[in-house]
């Protein structure tokens, strides 16, 4: 492995917020159980391949004020999602022994391949939960030499099909609305993409003390694709349970809105904070949370993080340049290196604070 590649691995320890090894997540209030449902913008794919200006508009609009919009009907996405969740169910059926076989070294800088996370969440009276119910596999996309895969079944045929396809239309919505492109300094030909497979397993009542599967966070990077979640009791396919699922915070101090997403032939994208910094706050990144399902049930998933290049150099006159991880003033100089790690620095569990 040469430099470049080792820098590659180790500054890629984690393609957003939500961590290989754990996270300072807030535990933000309990679960509703009859929570407001957003009202989330879907665009026809053939709107969008058009490049329907009143489309383009209204998704511009819709990642400003909301930050997470849905494309339906991209080509050959339904069954490729499909195919996937067939064979990351395989994947995940296999013994943990196995499965375990395929982790990274981490404290080689590796990231990639099979993980448990354990998040940690702030409660309320101020004590920490671990959360270590949530399997992920991890991959470049394009596929990559650096990429590990299982012997035991193929995912990596279905994994790098889906992941592919929803790295490219995220690719085409971000040059759609100015985010990367001739306009922007961040080049088409640049940017990088990680695909995770999410598996959330079944929880028992005891494990229902913390109703997240993941804790409310922003992802760090410039725009992640989301498949919707597939849920499964005692092996059969069940529509997603109406307490469970991802949840959008669309404004500070408001509640967190259920986004339905039980439509496979929707593709989802929400908006990272380097796009937020990138765009100077003309898309706004994304506040979200998973809640768990009761009774046995699992969730699978796929995220596809894109981020810029690491040398990626903007000046940005967004709201979050306030923030400490961006190292200088609005107008002044950022590096998406600088940035991915100073998030790395405040959000990524040590391993020494598990001894």
């Amino acid at each position: 492995m040469n430099i470049f590649q080792k820098v590659r691995m180790k500054v890629m320890t984690i393609a957003t917020a939500v961590t290989l090894s754990g996270t300072g997540f807030a535990y933000e209030g309990a679960i509703d159980t009859s929570p407001e449902v957003l009202n989330l913008d879907i665009f026809s794919y053939e709107d969008f391949a058009k490049q329907d200006p009143n489309t383009i508009q209204l998704l511009r609009k819709a990642l400003l004020e909301k930050g997470i919009v849905g494309i339906r009907g991209v080509p050959g996405y339904k069954e490729s999602a499909k195919r996937y969740i067939e064979k990351a169910r395989e994947f995940s059926s296999l013994p943990l022994r196995v499965k375990q076989s395929y982790s990274p070294n981490r404290s080689a800088g590796e990231f990639l391949g099979y993980e448990i996370g354990k998040e940690k969440f702030l409660r309320p009276n101020g004590s920490w939960m671990v959360d270590d119910s949530k399997a992920s596999y991890y991959a470049f996309v394009p596929n990559s030499l650096e990429n590990k895969w299982p012997i035991e079944c193929d995912l990596q045929t279905p994994f790098q099909e889906i992941a592919y396809l929803m790295f490219d239309i995220g690719r085409r919505v971000m040059e759609s609305i100015d985010l990367i492109g001739p306009r922007t300094v961040i080049a088409s030909n640049e940017i990088t993409g990680v695909g995770r497979m999410l598996h959330y397993d079944k929880q028992s009542d005891e494990t229902m003390e913390n109703p997240f599967w993941c804790g409310a966070h922003f992802d760090h990077g410039l725009f992640t694709v989301l498949l919707p979640a597939f849920y499964f009791l005692d092996g059969k396919a069940i529509p997603e349970p109406p307490e469970a699922g991802l949840f959008v915070r669309t404004k500070a101090g408001t509640q967190f809105h259920k986004v339905v997403s039980d439509d496979p032939d929707v593709m989802l994208f929400q908006v990272g904070e380097f796009g937020q910094l990138a765009s100077n706050d003309a898309i706004k990144a994304t506040k979200h949370r998973v809640h768990k399902a009761r009774g046995g049930i699992e969730r699978y998933t796929m995220a596809l993080f894109i981020n810029a290049a690491m040398d990626t150099v903007i000046r940005s006159h967004s709201e979050l340049t306030k923030d400490a991880r961006y190292g200088a003033g609005a107008g002044e100089s950022c590096r998406f290196k600088h940035w991915h790690e100073a998030s790395l620095n405040r959000y990524l569990f040590k391993d020494e604070e598990d001894q």
